[in-house]
């Protein structure tokens, strides 16, 4: 007969029957094999049956606010997931999970937004030369700077400025600062600031 039971009440039968299976297991090869069948059974249907933990949820609202401001004080440099899940004291795999439920991207994609969200503004606002601008965007030469840019726009990072310093000549527009919230990254992080201050005090 097949043993059922809540997943909590598995272990303890499951004991039992290996207990008795034990016993037989000199006199009746039979009875302690079926006994043996039956704890593996009802062991495998309570695995079955019993969650894998608590569901991943998003990002607290303070977590979120200390990924983003990492990211924004690191742009220039190397930004490790490692690093990102160390500043939200989760695991680098719950983190992901976790930040990509609160953000709707993964962490790579985001920072990759926020480097191509800082090097429009820059290129906006200054004449820095575009190996430049890629460096202090965080990105690893000029060539790495422009596939990334051009992934996200369908354009090179050069033919952008002159495009859009054209517009600017002949229109009036916002603040770079105005601008900027419109870019995919910086509305997350205006989005995730709110909730932070919002949620009031942090952890330490």
């Amino acid at each position: 007969m097949h043993v059922q039971a809540q997943p909590e009440e598995a272990v303890p039968i499951a004991v039992q029957l290996l207990r008795r299976a034990c016993l037989a297991l000199d006199d009746d090869v039979r009875a302690a094999r079926r006994e043996i069948q039956r704890a593996l059974e009802l062991l495998l249907d309570s695995v079955a049956q019993a969650p894998f933990g608590r569901p991943i949820q998003g990002l607290a609202s303070w977590q979120a606010r200390r990924v983003v401001d990492h990211v924004l004080a690191h742009l220039d440099l190397p930004i490790r997931v490692d690093d990102l899940a160390a500043v939200t004291r989760l695991s680098t795999s719950h983190f992901s999970r976790a930040f990509k439920l609160s953000f709707h991207m993964s962490p790579h994609a985001y920072v990759v937004a926020l480097r191509l969200a800082r090097a429009r503004a820059l290129m906006l606002e200054s004449d820095e030369q575009m190996s430049r601008i890629a460096a202090a965007c965080g990105f690893a030469d000029q060539a790495h700077f422009s596939r990334a840019f051009r992934r996200k726009t369908g354009c090179a990072p050069g033919f952008w400025r002159r495009e859009r310093r054209g517009q600017l000549d002949r229109e009036p527009v916002a603040s770079i600062a105005d601008q900027a919230e419109v870019e995919e990254g910086w509305s997350c992080l205006a989005d995730f600031s709110d909730a932070a201050t919002a949620a009031g005090e942090m952890p330490a």
